[in-house]
Parts: structure tokens; C-alpha cells; sequence
């Protein structure tokens, strides 16, 4: 499968090749979570809810990781999420599609350094290039998905299978297409503008300035004169539970994991045959991992088989 690099480059002009690009977009969103979810989970006291932040973020990047799958299952595709080379190997300096990472992406407690990564994750699109040692950036490969469907403008079934959870709709036209990409974007990784200057209009920070408020303990404020600024009401940096990687065996992650895969199984099932989410294995993958935390282990996120 081509790499991010490689799709911008060439553009978008097959069926195929829209469907390859968004699967990769789907594991390009869904190697975010884990990380987020470690960092969320290791909160002990928190006194400014940066819990909340992150979950705030950990749950639109679900919302894109759904929408990316509801633009392939409309175009005929199948999602394919139930194997091990879709999730990452943490730590990686690469993600999904080849992009590289200065910082390692690790899973590992919420520290200004974690917050950091994330922010190099989240870095936004703007004049020059961001992230120019990269070959390209994510928002130039959503704006490359969002001209495939204008040029390959592939059928679209209406009444295809998708997930259907709050910003996750259903694609049932081009046009809804481009505004889940546009809804990613904005969000995500993609922003216009500079690190220090949200776009206008946005209703909400993208991810790149909530992990940068938390990272430099104040909110972003906009002055009479329009002027933005970290320099809002102060956000203490919260206290957390330290682990690392258990080495014991059976693993300890063994039981996370399990719940891992089946949440995998019953998401790609949606696509499939249309079955509804299962909010309930969300919140037990929730439970088993920040008990693994509080005892000082790391989930590893790995697939297993499920009998």
C-alpha cells in the first residue's frame, strides 16, 4: 500500500487507490487513542479536569477514526481493523502511512513531555510547511482524500452499513464526504493557521491548542484586538500514576487486551453486517486499563485471537 508521501504526490485517481487511503486514514486516527487513552488513564489528582481535555480529544479522534470508515464502506469498501498490523507497535517514531516523528509516540503517563509529543502530533498545517523534514503532512493528505472524491466522484451507497455515534454520520452523498473531511480536519491534525493563532470561525480549539494549553498551564485567549494568546486562567498540570511494561507471564495485559480485540470485532461489525456500537465494551477496555495503571503496568494495546 502507498505511503501518505506517496498518495499526495500522485494524487488520488482510482476507486482502489481512495479505498487504500482510507484505510490508512483509519489507522492514521486510531494510533492516536491508545496514547491519548495511557496519558488520560495515569490522571490521579486533577484539579483543572485536564482528564476531560484529553477526553474530549480521545473522543473526536473515535469520531474520525468512524467517519474514515463510513466514506469506505459507502464507496464499497470493507474496513479491515481486526488484525495486528493495524494497531502500531508502541513506541514509534512513524505513523500510520509513514509520517515521520521527531519525539517518540509512546504510551506512557500524562508529563509535559508526553504533552509535547502530542503536540507534535497535532502540529497544524500552515505557511511554511509544518513539520518540513516530513514528506508531507496529515493535512495535506486529507486535502488529497477530499480531491480523490471529487475526481474519482465514485458511487455512493446510501444505505450502506456504518457506525452511527454523535459526529459519526452516515455517508450517503459526495457532498458529505468532503464535510467529514472538513470536520477531521478542523478538528485534527489539519488546521490552518499558525501555533499561536487558532483559524477563525472555529467553534472549538483544534487538538494541537488544548495539549498546548495543558502543556503550558493556561488557556487560550483572544485579546479586544483579536490577538490570541496562552495567558488565560491557569490549568495545573495534574498529578499521576507512574507504570511501565510488565515483563511478567502470563501477561498482565492479557485480560485489556482480549477486550481490545473484541471492541475491534464489534466495531468492524458495524461495517459489516450493521450492528450498533457496543458502548459497553468501551467502558470496560476504560476499566481494565486504569486498573492495570494504578497497579504500575502499561496496557500494551495488542491484537489477540479470539477464540
Amino acid at each position: 500500500m502507498k505511503t501518505i508521501a506517496q498518495f499526495v504526490k500522485d494524487r488520488i485517481t482510482t476507486p482502489a487507490d481512495l479505498q487504500d487511503a482510507l484505510q490508512i486514514a483509519m489507522q492514521l486516527e486510531f494510533s492516536t487513542i491508545p496514547p491519548y487513552l495511557c496519558a488520560q488513564w495515569s490522571i490521579d489528582s486533577d484539579p483543572s479536569d485536564v482528564a476531560g481535555m484529553i477526553e474530549g480529544i480521545v473522543v473526536q479522534e473515535m469520531y474520525h477514526f468512524a467517519l474514515a470508515g463510513n466514506m469506505l464502506a459507502a464507496i464499497g469498501g470493507v474496513p479491515n481493523i481486526t488484525n495486528a498490523a493495524f494497531i502500531p507497535s508502541y513506541p514509534t517514531n512513524v505513523l500510520p502511512g509513514g509520517i515521520p516523528q521527531k519525539l517518540a509516540v509512546d504510551l506512557q503517563p500524562l508529563t509535559p513531555e508526553q504533552a509535547q509529543v502530542f503536540m507534535q502530533i497535532e502540529y497544524p498545517e500552515f505557511p511554511p510547511v509544518a513539520l518540513a523534514a516530513a514528506p508531507a503532512t496529515i493535512g495535506a493528505f486529507h486535502d488529497t482524500i477530499a480531491d480523490g472524491f471529487k475526481t474519482v466522484n465514485p458511487p455512493i451507497n446510501p444505505n450502506a452499513f456504518s457506525v452511527t455515534s454523535g459526529e459519526a454520520k452516515p455517508i450517503k452523498t459526495i457532498a458529505d464526504a468532503l464535510a467529514a473531511i472538513s470536520l477531521i480536519k478542523g478538528e485534527g491534525e489539519g488546521t490552518a493557521g499558525s501555533p499561536d493563532q487558532p483559524p477563525a470561525g472555529n467553534k472549538t480549539f483544534a487538538h494541537y491548542y488544548v495539549f498546548k494549553e495543558i502543556f503550558v498551564g493556561k488557556t487560550l485567549v483572544q485579546d479586544a484586538a483579536g490577538h490570541w494568546s496562552f495567558s488565560g486562567a491557569a490549568i495545573q498540570f495534574p498529578t499521576t500514576f507512574k507504570f511501565q511494561q510488565s515483563t511478567a507471564t502470563p501477561s498482565r495485559s492479557f485480560a485489556f487486551n482480549q477486550a481490545l480485540s473484541q471492541l475491534l470485532i464489534g466495531l468492524q461489525a458495524c461495517w459489516k453486517s450493521g450492528a450498533k456500537p457496543n458502548i459497553g465494551a468501551m467502558f470496560n477496555l476504560r476499566t481494565l486499563g486504569v486498573g492495570l495503571i494504578t497497579q504500575g503496568i502499561r496496557p500494551e494495546f495488542l491484537w489477540v485471537p479470539l477464540a
